[in-house]
């Protein structure tokens, strides 16, 4: 036999006091002080997502104001009073709630201005609560604006909104403006352990957590789920109830799609959602799912006491440490880059399967990154073996004497032809070309050798028998390996002139095979 007074648990359980608020202690307390205080405001607004407490508070508030067992504005009404009584079931003559979303022309809102100038008719203050007031036309702000700015001492406005940030701001900060916050899953649960003890009703444990997951920081949402659960499994819902009527992607799917993709097992992952599609699972569904799987992964991967963020029983989140330890932080941001990127994509397809197949593909397939630290420890650990023939790392003096023998053959590479020049084959300027630049005076000439310039560059200095010209060491070895490989016309020709010059120098000889990788033999090549 159905129950005649039966209400929803959403109803049932709205607070009737400010002590029974879940989740919004700070403004609670705020707002409770204010009363006792008789610091009431003329203007307030509440905002924050659905179902965290804005038009419950708004409704406490004028009940605080005009509860008749009290002298004076109270943080503790009686709710027991005609006042209390006629607020709750909105139908109190001085409490006027307006639906914005339903009403948004001026009209509506010259309408309630006109009634402000007039006295309560029996209560303390005539309170005006605009629910979704972010649903107001520009015209409308602009006819309550003046009214809200300078109130009559009677009247008290209290605005609630889930966007506050459509509300004109010069609206909004003619209000005391309190954001709710999300109410997190461990207070979820707890309240919803307290209506089932009430309800003699059985939910374990992690089906509590499944529906506070689901509910996403709304209270109200999941009472109503709660609600829909017990209609289903009457007294006794288990957990697989649990998953099912709530449309949950089943866990282990999570965990198995991740050990594949970890795996880069391409033809398990196609299997598995071949798997999900016979199985009827939401692929959309599957997606957010998997997104949140990803975030929990970096979690646990990050923060040693995850439990405290994700609100998991201690066996998952075990079982997340031993996923998490398979990848690297990086690979948790690309593979959560890129199924965010498809996330929308599955939801708009014709076909979700080949879009959802496609993304984990390329999951599976893409390598993993390694950190550029340990690749440079590698390269330099294995380029050490090398050069030493496996006996460790350099002394400190071999390195001294080979940087000494680069600089010498640097040297010789660029004042080898020079120091030729009279020899009847004259020097390639092919092979060898110098910038010019100031000849310095003959009574200033100073001795062959290497100077610092003033900006400290090194240059070889020639004596003037040999060319007279200061040279860039490093402009030469560049300039002389640009000019080489500068097609030269007839290619043939050039080509054998260069050789038989090359074999009648040593220092250009050393010079190609240098470039050449230290050949033995230029004629190998």
């Amino acid at each position: 036999m159905a129950d005649d007074n039966y209400q929803v648990l959403a109803r049932k359980w709205r607070p009737q006091k400010f002590d029974q608020v879940v989740g919004q202690s700070a403004i609670v307390r705020t707002l409770s002080n204010a009363l006792d205080q008789g610091r009431v405001a003329h203007a307030y607004c509440f905002s924050g997502i659905r179902g965290v407490g804005k038009t419950t508070i708004a409704r406490l508030v004028a009940k605080g104001l005009n509860c008749s067992k009290a002298d004076a504005p109270t943080s503790e009404p009686c709710g027991k009073c005609t006042a209390c009584i006629e607020i709750e079931e909105s139908r109190n003559l001085d409490v006027i709630e307006l639906d914005a979303a339903s009403q948004t022309g001026v009209d509506s809102i010259r309408q309630l201005n006109e009634v402000a100038r007039y006295t309560p008719l029996r209560d303390r203050y005539r309170v005006f609560i605009i629910d979704e007031t972010h649903m107001l036309s520009a015209n409308a702000f602009n006819a309550l604006l003046k009214t809200l700015e300078e109130p009559p001492p009677h009247v008290v406005f209290i605005l609630a909104t889930t966007e506050p940030h459509k509300i004109l701001p010069t609206v909004l900060s003619r209000c005391q403006h309190y954001p709710l916050r999300r109410i997190s899953q461990a207070e979820i649960t707890g309240q919803l352990q307290r209506i089932i003890s009430v309800e003699n009703v059985s939910v374990s444990d992690d089906g509590l957590a499944i529906v506070a997951i689901a509910a996403d920081g709304s209270l109200r949402d999941a009472q109503s789920l709660l609600d829909k659960l017990i209609a289903f499994g009457g007294d006794q819902v288990d957990d697989e109830t649990v998953v099912s009527l709530l449309g949950m992607v089943d866990r282990e799917l999570l965990f198995g799609t991740t050990k594949l993709v970890a795996e880069q097992d391409l033809a398990g992952v196609l299997k598995f959602v071949n798997k999900m599609v016979e199985q009827g699972t939401d692929l959309h569904q599957f997606t957010l799912d998997f997104l949140g799987h990803l975030r929990a992964l970096l979690v646990v991967a990050t923060i040693e006491d995850a439990g405290e963020i994700l609100h998991l029983p201690e066996d998952e989140l075990g079982r997340l440490r031993q996923q998490a330890a398979m990848f690297k932080i990086d690979d948790l941001d690309r593979a959560f880059a890129l199924l965010s990127v498809s996330e929308h994509k599955i939801k708009q397809s014709e076909v979700p399967r080949y879009q959802l197949e496609m993304v984990l593909s390329r999951l599976a397939r893409m390598p993993r990154l390694e950190p550029i630290e340990e690749l440079v420890s590698q390269l330099r650990s294995g380029s050490g073996g090398e050069t030493s023939g496996g006996s460790g790392p350099k002394e400190a003096g071999t390195q001294e004497s080979n940087e000494d023998d680069d600089r010498a053959a640097t040297t010789q590479k660029v004042d080898g032809p020079a120091r030729n020049a009279g020899s009847k084959t004259p020097a390639d300027p092919g092979l060898a070309v110098a910038p010019k630049a100031a000849r310095p005076a003959p009574h200033e000439t100073p001795p062959s050798g290497e100077v610092k310039s003033d900006n400290g560059t090194d240059y070889i200095l020639k004596s003037p028998s040999e060319s007279g010209d200061v040279v860039n060491a490093d402009e030469a070895d560049n300039e002389a390996a640009a000019e080489n490989l500068k097609p030269k016309d007839p290619p043939q020709e050039r080509n054998e002139q260069l050789w038989e010059r090359a074999q009648g120098e040593p220092m250009v000889k050393n010079f190609v095979d240098a470039l050449r990788g230290n050949l033995t033999d230029v004629e190998d090549v």
